[in-house]
């Protein structure tokens, strides 16, 4: 039997590394494993999709994009509103959905329409005070794998120095990272994936791979309009925003020139003003001011 697991989340909160720390907890605890992400635009912010397979015993001969989950985890609760992210795709009654989110389960379920076991917990939380950062990947491994009983703790704790000590990572940042997990991996329920539960849907014409899209026409304004990039918003990418002192503000102009999504505009007076219609919450306004004028703020909830 081979359990499928789909992640979902944004660039640069650590996608790709969360699913391999769970596959690799997963072989440590005596699976056969599979993971391999799906890049798309790559832009920090952007939707990230990567898959994990596992089975009891080999070989695994799927590939390609796992349709039918068993459980998707979402590293980040602004995609279930947005469709051409495919987040709830092929998902059933059986499918276990993973959520960082400060919503509750069964708010989650409510909002969405979700028609699936849902858990849901801030991780999020537990990254911002652990590290420092937004950056995700191991504390969503220790919950992936506590609530859908793929690995114990020691196995979670050997995939997480493995993983990050090869993409780099110093020995505090790792042992933050662990920490991290821990608490992450202490505060999710067991609940278990179910493998196979639903009958399969029916088997289809061999074709080659492609990847899941919308129409032209509606994943996409037409290019014919004008201003088309000011009609894709990207606030729902934040996880915090920017917020100007302008007390303290020298009107150095580097935030201005340097955010990416030219989201900063200055006034009459040369004051910087935020686009938060366009602002996708990378942060880099507030690394690289001068005087320190600019804060970093968590969204409320929605």
């Amino acid at each position: 039997m081979i359990a499928r697991l789909r992640f979902h989340g944004r660039g640069g909160e650590g996608v790709k590394l969360a699913s391999r720390i769970v596959s690799r907890a997963a072989f440590l605890a005596g699976r056969v494993a599979q993971d391999a992400p799906l890049y798309g635009a790559e832009r920090r912010g952007a939707p990230v999709v990567a898959f994990v397979r596992l089975a009891d015993r080999g070989p695994i001969t799927e590939r390609g994009y796992v349709e039918r989950p068993d459980a998707v985890v979402v590293m980040d609760d602004s995609l279930l509103a947005q469709p051409e992210a495919g987040v709830l795709e092929g998902v059933s009654r059986a499918t276990l959905v993973l959520a960082n989110s400060r919503a509750g389960a069964e708010a989650l379920r409510a909002r969405f329409g979700v028609a699936a076991r849902v858990v849901a917990l801030d991780v999020s939380r537990i990254a911002l005070a652990s590290l420092g950062r937004h950056v995700l990947s191991a504390p969503t491994a220790g919950f992936t794998a506590k609530v859908a009983g793929l690995a114990g703790w020691d196995e979670v704790a050997r995939a997480v120095e493995t993983e990050l000590a090869e993409v780099g990572l110093a020995a505090d940042l790792v042992a933050r990272n662990l920490a991290a997990t821990r608490r992450a991996f202490e505060a999710a329920p067991l609940v278990g994936i179910a493998p196979g539960r639903e009958a399969p849907a029916p088997a289809a014409a061999p074709r080659g791979f492609v990847v899941p899209r919308l129409p032209a026409a509606v994943a996409a304004p037409s290019v014919l309009a004008a201003g088309t990039s000011a009609l894709k918003t990207t606030e729902g990418w934040r996880v915090s925003r920017p917020v100007i002192d302008l007390g303290r503000c020298t009107r150095c102009f580097l935030c201005f020139a340097l955010c990416p999504e030219g989201a900063i505009s200055l006034d009459a007076s040369s004051y910087p003003i935020i686009d938060y219609q366009h602002c996708k919450g990378c942060l880099v306004c507030v690394t690289e001011c001068p005087p320190r004028a600019i804060a970093e703020v968590r969204e409320p909830v929605a």
